[in-house]
């Protein structure tokens, strides 16, 4: 930002105010995540996302249904979910699953119109809550961190990074890798990955709400040990307690002072604020949201910092925070009739800003919202 001031005094006064426009992309169905790519490969985005006891994609630009794996019943929902080439073959594979079920990834065959054959990630994963992909081991190749979301069983009170195993077609489980080993009890939910020590090796964030577990209402972050044990035990550092409905946590710079900072939501309670490293203290950036349960952190206007947005699932409100470059935040609202439990920041009509996709939960639909950025898309 400090190269480029020009552009905060031409830019930011004409995005703060204009409007980012809203693209239905379905209203059928209680959806909990939402992620899109060009699936098919057509040159349009697709948008992948689950309710009604099927996981479905959505093929751009018309948005036709194609369901891709049926899940255990007619409710049934995936919570969270993530894309990568999973098998090495070129495409966008899926990975996700019930909240009260085992979490699977689902092979992309490389024809929308095809079911998609699903897979077991780990058996002894009953339950859980979110995946992260990230290179955790810096290998080359994703891995995922995925939570045990349950207070019993044998993974009860970890959290776990998996590495896909060499022929992850046959093999019965990924390799799974304890890095929060008994010490990360409560509703531990959504996690962020980065490198908050400057090692070079990415820690991982977790938030943990309460109720209706025994412990939790806590952000901490595991140490990654780098060569010396990655696949091991990480050090955990307790950030802060006492936080009601804890959930996001996010890694960047986000007051340009060269040092990590942390993004954070109470998405079972109240408020959006970041951790001001090194030190982690705490600011508030919207005390008042209720229940932000998804959180984006990137550069919306494309000024050189890292913007915010989140979307309550009991405010209905999505809103944008608009970074001056310091760590002061201009909200601006762009929908107050949203659910969300599940926001994303991803190019959707190619004119190469960032636009954001929602998953909105009990409203029933599946959104995007077109970055004023550019304009209105050519395509």
């Amino acid at each position: 930002m400090k190269a480029l001031p020009f552009v905060l005094i031409f830019l930011s006064p004409v995005f703060a105010a204009a409007h980012w426009e809203k693209h239905v992309v379905m209203e059928s169905g209680r959806n909990m995540t939402a992620v899109a790519a060009d699936f098919d490969q057509d040159g349009s985005m697709d948008v992948i996302s689950s309710y009604g006891g099927k996981v479905s994609l959505y093929s751009g630009p018309d948005w036709k249904e194609v369901v891709l794996y049926e899940l255990s019943g007619p409710r049934a929902a995936a919570i969270h979910s993530e894309i990568f080439d999973i098998d090495g073959d070129g495409d966008l594979d899926w990975a996700g699953g019930e909240s009260k079920g085992p979490a699977v990834w689902l092979e992309n065959p490389g024809q929308a119109t095809e079911s998609w054959i699903a897979r077991t990630i780990d058996p002894d994963l009953s339950a859980y809550h979110c995946l992260l992909k990230a290179d955790v081991d810096r290998d080359g190749q994703m891995d995922l961190i995925i939570n045990h979301f349950r207070p019993d069983g044998v993974l009860a009170d970890t959290v776990s990074w998996f590495s896909i195993p060499d022929d992850v077609k046959s093999a019965s489980r990924w390799d799974r890798h304890i890095f929060a080993d008994r010490d990360a009890r409560g509703g531990s939910h959504y996690f962020g990955f980065g490198d908050l020590d400057g090692d070079g090796w990415g820690e991982i964030a977790v938030g943990a709400k309460g109720a209706p577990f025994e412990d939790g209402n806590w952000f901490a972050y595991w140490k990654n040990p780098g060569k010396t044990g990655v696949k091991g035990p990480w050090k955990k550092t307790l950030l802060v307690e006492n936080q009601p409905g804890a959930t996001n946590i996010l890694p960047g710079d986000v007051n340009g002072d060269g040092q990590m900072d942390l993004l954070a939501s109470r998405g079972h309670g109240t408020g959006v604020f970041w951790f001001e490293g090194p030190d982690w203290t705490l600011r508030e950036i919207d005390p008042e949201i209720e229940s932000p349960h998804s959180l984006v952190l990137v550069d919306l206007d494309e000024d050189g910092d890292l913007d915010a947005a989140s979307c309550g699932f009991e405010s209905k409100r999505l809103s944008i925070y608009l970074n001056d470059g310091e760590g002061v935040f201009e909200r601006q609202d762009l929908d107050l009739a949203q659910e969300s439990y599940d926001l994303r920041a991803v190019d959707m009509d190619g004119d190469g800003d960032l636009d954001l996709l929602n998953a909105g939960r009990a409203t029933g639909n599946v959104a995007w919202y077109e970055n004023p950025l550019r304009g209105k898309a050519e395509n």
